[in-house]
């Protein structure tokens, strides 16, 4: 802050007034914590995928996530939580960092709150500021007092600007560039499902090359809908399978006896029965499996998603297991990632049964499938070597934090 009037009239201007009310969102877990900051709005999708790789790949590594707008949605676990961005008051950003005292401190995009750095700063935190963009430091107050954002880039160990224009802006900015890297932006990126190798062998061995369409998270009131259309691929892919997949067993044999009714020849994972030659329906109802079925099938349909109000499964996480998406108008929460996936040729949006049952006969030849499933891995994967990036300079800190307490 040295030499940096402006900073210094902010902090002191904002610290007479009366500090807000302001609790943290639980006590301060034991061990290592890595406090990441989404201060651009709609990323938080990627930065909370990034948390949930770090807790996975360091173990014992907690995760605290604060975002300027928005919430995370649902963390799924213990180590990844969300708390609020405190007020920009030096007297509370003192406490809320004092409180947590994070580890590493990722920042990313830019709309730097003065206070809260330095608090951070002076907290002795290793400070990374990530997937740094111009937008990110065009708000009234960098136009009209550039010495604060050029004080407060000097307090971060490291910066990193997803384009060449943002780079020349922050060194422009006073960030040598020498202190800089260039990385592409973050996105969301899809979760790989567990899977037993010996279930995947021997399944793939029953197929035989079959071609297969999966339905995945089967809503009850879709199951008409999906066997309809499964009759009309068939007649022009005879020994296509699907198969159905429900989170419930009950409504998975429910399924089965509507699939008998209309004569089609099912067997069920559940019973030990693998697909024979002549099936054509294989009903599945365990959601712990259904990494299996995403390794098999070429073609994959997101249950629920003609229907309002129903979860559906996450589609960056089946567009990662290499498989062509179809889904239909209900997509919930999910609606940025079918519009990239959508507009990369790696999904496509169906109304109906003869909709559905058209696009499963396209989507089921290997050229149409592959060039689908290469469009939306490389969706999911685009800006993995920046993750790969951030995650080795947060576990080098954090190795070297923890020498220094031995």
């Amino acid at each position: 802050m040295r030499g940096s009037l402006g900073l210094t009239a902010y902090r002191t201007l904002s610290g007479r007034r009366k500090p807000p009310d302001f609790a943290p969102a639980r006590d301060r877990p034991e061990g290592e914590l890595v406090w990441i900051h989404a201060a651009e709005p709609g990323n938080n999708r990627a930065l909370n995928d990034l948390a949930h790789r770090l807790v996975f790949m360091r173990p014992g590594c907690h995760v605290m996530l604060t975002a300027a707008h928005d919430d995370f949605g649902d963390r799924g676990v213990d180590e990844v939580w969300q708390d609020l961005t405190p007020p920009d008051h030096p007297d509370v950003t003192d406490a809320f960092v004092a409180h947590w005292a994070p580890d590493v401190l990722i920042w990313t995009w830019g709309d730097l709150l003065p206070n809260l750095i330095l608090s951070t700063a002076e907290s002795g935190a290793h400070m990374m500021l990530v997937d740094a963009d111009v937008d990110g430091f065009d708000g009234r107050r960098d136009r009209w007092l550039p010495e604060v954002p050029r004080a407060l880039l000097a307090q971060f160990n490291h910066v990193t600007a997803r384009n060449q224009h943002t780079h020349s802006k922050l060194a422009q900015m006073g960030r040598p560039v020498g202190a800089m890297e260039l990385a592409e932006p973050l996105h969301p990126f899809g979760k790989m499902l567990t899977v037993i190798d010996s279930d995947l062998a021997d399944l793939t061995a029953a197929l035989a090359g079959r071609p297969s369409w999966l339905s995945a998270r089967t809503s009850p009131k879709e199951c008409g809908t999906i066997l309809a259309a499964h009759k009309l691929a068939l007649k022009s892919s005879h020994r296509l399978l699907l198969i159905l997949h429900f989170s419930d067993p009950d409504e998975a044999l429910q399924a089965e006896e509507a699939a008998r009714a209309q004569s089609l020849l099912v067997a069920n994972w559940s019973d030990g029965a693998f697909p024979e030659d002549n099936t054509q329906v294989l009903i599945a109802d365990d959601d712990a499996e259904l990494g299996l079925w995403l390794r098999v099938a070429t073609v994959t349909f997101l249950g629920g998603s003609m229907q309002a109000g129903v979860d559906i499964c996450d589609p960056y996480s089946v567009a990662a297991h290499g498989s062509a998406i179809v889904y239909g108008p209900n997509v919930g929460e999910h609606v940025d990632a079918f519009t990239r996936l959508m507009n990369a040729g790696a999904a496509r949006i169906v109304n109906d049964t003869p909709s559905l049952g058209r696009a499963i006969s396209q989507m089921i030849a290997p050229d149409h499938a592959a060039h689908m499933a290469t469009a939306g891995w490389d969706v999911v994967t685009r800006g993995a070597d920046s993750l790969d990036r951030i995650i080795s300079l947060t576990q080098t800190r954090l190795d070297s934090r923890r020498s220094e307490k031995r």
